[in-house]
């Protein structure tokens, strides 16, 4: 999200202060940090026997800056550790603007821990402050950041590919790269900030997209939904999972907020996927 959506949000805050009443709106500034660690199981076709039950932690969106602060970095950092992960997924947008946050944003990232790694995704947000310090910020505090590219997950003889590509609103994606030497046809996982890459001919046949980006709407009103995915089309996938043609995708709704520190109706979201045999 953007200057533009920055002033949209405000704008639909203050209406919802208004028109809801005092209540929604402490309701919408304690629902901020009311993370939420969710659990879902992603059914995965010929998924090899030592990967049964992998369990990946995602967080996305922490936007540490002026108004999400490095405690509350360290809280949801803390909540993906105790849920005890084979693998972190990072995807993108870890600060929103200043170069300043991006070093203790990493560290604090840095004290993840999952025997199979931390692997990371750059988003719109690292781009506008400044993508190759936060890559190599990451990078020195043991994060794999994925950069239009691909590797291998081993157990025993068993194999998972994960991909990451970068960042697409902010013009650095190359799926054809990203993809390349990825058999389709075996299980795969995609890391991408924007859902986006759902609708892109060079992820048929991923097995798992896990995306970010919308913060599930980050407000969402009664009746009327997310006024967000209204405004920009992009954000039709907007939380939760999606199937096109035998790909699926999880959307986090994130962690940190932007604009304004409410959240009304998208509760912040540490999430856990489960992976089992389809």
């Amino acid at each position: 999200m953007g200057l533009t959506r920055r002033q949209f949000l405000k704008g639909v805050a203050a209406a919802t202060v208004v028109g809801v009443g005092g209540v929604s709106a402490y309701g919408g500034l304690f629902e901020a940090w009311d993370y939420e660690v969710t659990e879902t199981v992603v059914r995965v076709r010929d998924l090899p026997a030592r990967f049964e039950g992998f369990r990946i932690a995602q967080l996305s969106d922490v936007h540490h800056g002026r108004l999400v602060s490095l405690d509350e970095v360290r809280r949801v950092v803390g909540l993906a550790n105790a849920a005890r992960p084979d693998m972190v997924a990072l995807t993108g947008d870890y600060t929103t603007s200043l170069r300043k946050y991006v070093e203790p944003c990493a560290e604090v990232l840095g004290e993840l821990r999952a025997p199979e790694g931390v692997w990371a995704v750059l988003g719109n947000h690292d781009h506008k402050t400044d993508g190759p310090l936060t890559r190599q910020a990451l990078g020195r505090r043991g994060i794999n950041v994925l950069t239009n590219e691909n590797t291998e997950l081993r157990r025993g003889d068993d194999s998972l590919r994960l991909a990451g590509v970068d960042d697409w609103g902010w013009g650095k994606a190359d799926f054809e790269r990203t993809m390349r030497g990825v058999d389709t046809r075996r299980p795969s996982i995609l890391l991408a900030h924007e859902p986006m890459a759902l609708d892109v001919p060079q992820t048929r046949g991923v097995s798992l997209i896990l995306s970010g980006h919308t913060h599930g709407g980050q407000i969402r009103l009664p009746v009327v939904g997310a006024p967000a995915a209204y405004l920009w089309k992009h954000l039709k996938y907007l939380r939760g999972m999606y199937e096109s043609e035998g790909t699926q995708l999880f959307v986090s709704r994130g962690t940190g907020v932007i604009g304004v520190p409410i959240r009304v109706g998208a509760r912040p979201e540490v999430a856990l996927l489960r992976l089992q045999r389809a």
